[in-house]
Order: C-alpha cells, then structure tokens, then sequence
C-alpha cells in the first residue's frame, strides 16, 4: 500500500501542530507537566498511525521526525529500556524503507548498518536525530564505551585517537544536524547535541571524582564550563571544579569556585554547603555559619516551593546525567541536618542566643512527621540519637540563660527513658587483642548492653542539667535534689573491672569514651551537688561530694573547690598542702571527650574564681614561713 502525497500533507501540519502547541506553551514559561505529558499522547497516536503503513521512503522523514519528536517526549515518561525499544524499532524501519535487512537483535550491529546506508544521503540528518537519542539513552544509563563507539562510527573520517578518548571525540565531532524547516521539531537537534555534548563531559567528570582521580576529574569539568550551558547545571559545574580544588588542597580556589556557582544561581545549595566546609576547616566560623544560614534559607524555600509552577525544560540536564550522577552533584544535608549542624557551631562558637533559637526550631522540626534527619551526611556531622539532640537544646538554652525552657526539655529526655533506665547495670569490660573492647553486663543480652548504659547516660545528663538550670536560679534547695536523682541513675551503672578508669582509658573505642563519660558525668555531678552543699553550709557533705568527684572524674576545679571546703571548715593547713600539691603537679589526668552537653561554660554556677583563692592561699603558706607541706 503506498503512501498518497495528502497523506503525507496531513500528517506533516499534525506533526507541526503539536510542536506549535507546546513552543506556545514553552514560552509561556507556565506548569508544562500536563501540556507535555498532552503532546506526547498526541505524538504517538501520530507515529502509531505512520508505522501502521508499511515503511517507504516517500514518508521517511515525517517517519523520522515523528518517531524523533515522540522519543524526545518519551525519555520524560518512559523507562530508558522502552525508549531504546521504540527506537530501534524506528531504525529497522528506516532500513526497511531503503530496502534494506538487518538483525534488530545486535544494536551494535544495527547502527553501523544504518550510518553505513544513509551516510552521505538526504535522509542522513534525519537519522543523526534519531542517533542523538541514542546518545541520550546512553547518557543516562553512563554506558560510555557506547557513546565512544557511536561516535566513532559517526565520524569516520576522523581519525580514532589511539587510547579511544570518549572526550576527544566529541571534540572532534562533525553531526548532520541541518533542519528541513517543512518539519517542525519539539527540541532543535543542534541544541540536544549540545547539551548532549556538556552533559557528558560533567558525567565523565564525575566519574572521574567518584574514583578519586581529581586532576583528569578537573580537566573535563573545566572544559565543561566554558560550553554554553543552562544556568542550573552552569552553577553546578563551578561546584564541581570547586570540589575538585578542595580536593587538590587548594582551598582559595574553591571558595571561588563556589562564589561563581552561586553568581549564575544564588539557589545552588551545594555551593553554599561546600563553602561552609571549606571555611570550618580554615577555622572562619562567622563565614562559616553564615554560609550554613543561608543554606538552611534556601533549602526551606525550595521545600515550600510548589514544583508544579516550576518550567520544566524537554530535555534537562537531569533526565541526560541520570539519578546517581544527579544525587552525586547535587547532593546537601536534608534541612533537619543542616539546622542541627546550624545550631551546633552556633554553639561551639559561644553564640548562645542564636544557638538555642535554632535548636527549639530543631525541635520542634522533629516533632514533625515529614522530618527526615538521616540524609546524605557525606564530610558533614552525623546527626545524633535523638535524645542526644534534646540534651544538646537543653544545654544550648541554659547557656543562652532561658533556665525554664532547660528544665522543660530535660523532662521530655526524662519521661522518654524512664522507662528504659535499669535497676541495675553490672558491667564487665572483655578487651580483645584486635578489635573495639566489647561491654558485658549480667543478665543482659551483649547488644541490649550499650543501649541500656545509653538510656542510663541520657538521663543522667538530663538531671544534671536541670540541676545546673536550678542552681542558676538560686534555688539550691531543688538543685539539690535533682543532683540527687541525677546519682541515684548514674550509680545503677556499676563497672566491675576497677582498673578500668578515666585516667587509663583510650579515647578511641565507643564502649570505652562511654564508660569514660559515665565517670565523668558522676563526677560533674556530685561536684555540683558540692556546690549545692557549701552554698547551703553543709560543708561536711560537701567535702564528701568532693573527694568523691574527684575520685570519679578528677579535674582541677574540682580540686579548688576541695581546697576552699577544707580551708572553710578551718582545716588551713590541709587545704594549703592540696593547693600546694595540685598547684605544682605536672600530672593532669587524661583529658575525656565529653558530649558536647556535658561541656562547661565561663557562667557555669560551679565555676571557682581560682585567681581569690590563690592570693589566699599564697598570703597562708607566706605567712606560715617554713610549713611542712604533705
């Protein structure tokens, strides 16, 4: 059956119609998901009522056409297995058009015949569009050595470069991208070509990074950047070059890198991310956080964004680098990450206000059902156990003085683990010749072990705080109290194995900085329940706390404070022989890393002016002449 010119005709102005009904719409630059998904239906009722015919070659080029215009529209709906599908199916009959037999089944096989047939004829640029898909599918799926191979078969006059340079190929190539203008197309071939061409040299970069290889990595991305190229995927290139210069250790370079990135799109949230990092590590916390700030604003604002009044593009560079090239280059922290990390330097850096203003909208982010803390954490902090986080508030508004909202948070931490905390925790330490030392406990199961002394830590730390919180307020008779409570769950927590204390312990095994945080705690807090006592002139309860602090988790406010209990209950000579000793020992036990709720701060209540006691202590040893110290 053959094909009448009218046929031809009418299929020619459906074929255009289309197209101009998504140009109006495409420069409208209005929601174009339905008018896509719309046109794309129309193109394959159309290429469905051409293929119904049999292959000519008075109908190849509206055939083409009209198989290029739906395939374009398909890599937005389809997976790549049906595009290529459909695709091949169009070049089989193409050849068939010719007169021409070939094995669908080998797609190597059935390329180079086809730029073998129409190579140098009229339908050649026709079939080049159709091979510009292919490149995409490719693309997309990151199968380059099919890239390489497609396009050496392109350019065969070209000579092959011995190592088979995907990159210098492209360089080199020479595509038949003319249009017949009595056939319009959705997306012009030149511009595919285009992006085609940018998008693979970010993808072979990419790769190039994924392997660490940061030079070759550097050299594509480079090249990258000085091809014509959407704004988007623009700002993105800086960020990758400006990866690759942190990278190589040249960190000036990639702040630049990152400041251009976000010149061509202030909403490119890596670029703010990554400057963020580079200026934690060249110690710019002001930058730093204001890096962080903004990150957080901008990660909201896309958040709230509708995506449906969004212009989508035919052909984003998205669709062509694929998810995991995409999640590579695009990836930041979710926004629960980057507001915890936020709040967390904020802290770090004494800015107390700001710190606890960002951990209550933390908080109150989690209690949220959409929040989602565990996402990519690649060189940023890990987000915390959740109980960590609500003692980490806590601390952070106590700091900033807000005394109630403190004790408010600690008795969410309270009544979540009360239930948790064990009567009684017997621990056994098993150290092995290779390996992280395993905690034992009787009558539990080996991995309910490390949980239950967690559950025991986080409420200890939360009485401790609320102690703290009271004793700022003045109300040491309720301090008191809480320091109390605060032993009582520490001291459920028992470590059989006596040797193994603070002052021994390696700062590198998780069982081991837990147990070291245990003593500490116990120590913080019966010197804060020292204090308590000599504020209320209990001072024999209070010298008690003391020794046993000291015992626990020495440090030297707490030795001062030993020393101006003895020197108040007049036992001068005791206490300036402590002074003496403690003032002139080289000896200082070895420092434990605490979380970062359990630090001190300059207006700790428990904090003592050593500089008084000192002038007191020398005007006694001064006048005592040649006292005996021991």
């Amino acid at each position: 059956m053959s094909v009448t010119p009218c046929l031809v005709d009418r299929w020619t102005e459906e074929n255009n119609n289309i197209v101009r009904k998504w140009k109006e719409y495409e420069n409208r630059r209005q929601p174009l998901q339905d008018v896509r998904k719309h046109c794309y239906a129309e193109f394959l009722k159309l290429w469905q009522k051409i293929q119904g015919l049999p292959a000519t070659t008075e109908q190849l080029q509206l055939e083409i056409t009209a198989s290029y215009n739906t395939l374009i529209l398909s890599l937005s709906y389809s997976k790549p297995q049906d595009t290529q599908h459909h695709l091949t199916n169009s070049l089989v009959r193409a050849l068939e058009a010719v007169g021409a037999q070939v094995s669908k089944t080998d797609l190597g096989t059935l390329l180079q015949a086809v730029l073998k047939t129409f190579g140098g004829t009229v339908y050649q640029p026709c079939i080049h569009k159709l091979l510009l898909i292919q490149w995409a599918i490719w693309l997309s799926e990151c199968q380059f050595d099919g890239i390489l191979h497609l396009l050496q078969q392109i350019n065969p006059k070209n000579k092959i470069t011995p190592s088979g340079d995907l990159l210098t190929e492209i360089r080199n190539l020479t595509f038949s991208i003319q249009e017949d203008i009595s056939l319009l197309v959705a997306m012009a071939a030149k511009d595919l070509k285009d992006l085609l061409h940018i998008c693979t040299f970010v993808s072979k970069g990419v790769e190039q990074m994924r392997k660490e290889n940061y030079t070759e990595a550097l050299l594509a991305i480079q090249e990258a950047a000085t091809l014509s190229s959407p704004r988007a995927l623009l700002a993105h290139i800086h960020t990758l070059t400006g990866l690759c210069f942190t990278k190589l250790g040249r960190p000036q370079s990639a702040l630049q890198c990152y400041r251009k990135a976000l010149e061509v799109d202030f909403s490119c949230q890596r670029a703010l991310y990554q400057s963020s990092l580079v200026y934690r590590q060249s110690g710019n916390s002001q930058a730093e956080i204001e890096a962080l700030h903004l990150l957080h604003s901008a990660v909201l604002l896309h958040t709230e964004r509708d995506s449906s009044s969004t212009p989508a593009a035919l052909i984003s560079p998205d669709m062509l680098l694929g998810g995991e090239q995409m999640a590579f280059i695009s990836q930041v922290p979710s926004p629960v990450l980057i507001l915890h990390t936020l709040a967390h330097r904020c802290l770090l850096n004494d800015r107390n206000s700001e710190s606890a203003e960002f951990y209550v909208d933390l908080l109150a982010t989690l209690q949220s059902p959409d929040s989602r803390p565990h996402g990519p954490t690649i060189d940023a902090l890990p987000f915390p156990r959740i109980p960590v986080v609500y003692l980490e508030a806590a601390f952070a508004v106590l700091k900033a003085k807000r005394f109630w909202d403190s004790i408010a948070i600690c008795d969410e931490v309270i009544a979540k683990t009360v239930d948790l905390v064990p009567e009684r925790l017997l621990l056994e330490p098993h150290h092995r010749s290779a390996g992280p030392t395993e905690l034992a406990a009787v009558g539990v199961e080996s991995e309910a072990v490390e949980e239950k002394l967690d559950c025991v830590l986080w409420s200890g730390a939360a009485y401790f705080l609320q102690g703290h919180a009271y004793l700022q307020l003045k109300d040491t008779k309720e301090a008191l109290t809480i320091f109390t409570r605060a032993i009582n769950q520490l001291v459920k927590v028992c470590v059989k194995q006596k040797c193994w204390t603070v002052s021994n312990l390696g700062q590198t095994e998780d069982s081991d900085n837990k147990v070291a945080t245990l003593e500490a705690l116990k120590g913080q807090t019966l010197a804060g329940r020292g204090v308590c006592f000599i504020e209320r002139g209990q001072l024999k309860e209070a010298l008690r706390d003391f020794q046993l602090s000291l015992q626990a988790s020495g440090c030297r406010n707490t030795e001062m404070w030993l020393v101006e209990t003895l020197w108040r209950l007049d036992r001068k000579k005791e206490a300036a022989a402590m002074w003496h000793q403690s003032y002139n020992s080289t000896n200082s036990p070895t420092p434990v890393e605490l979380p970062l709720y359990l630090q001190t701060w300059q207006e700790d209540a428990t904090n003592l002016d050593h500089s008084n006691l000192n002038e007191k202590m020398e005007k006694f040893i001064h006048s005592c002449g040649d006292i005996t110290m021991t």
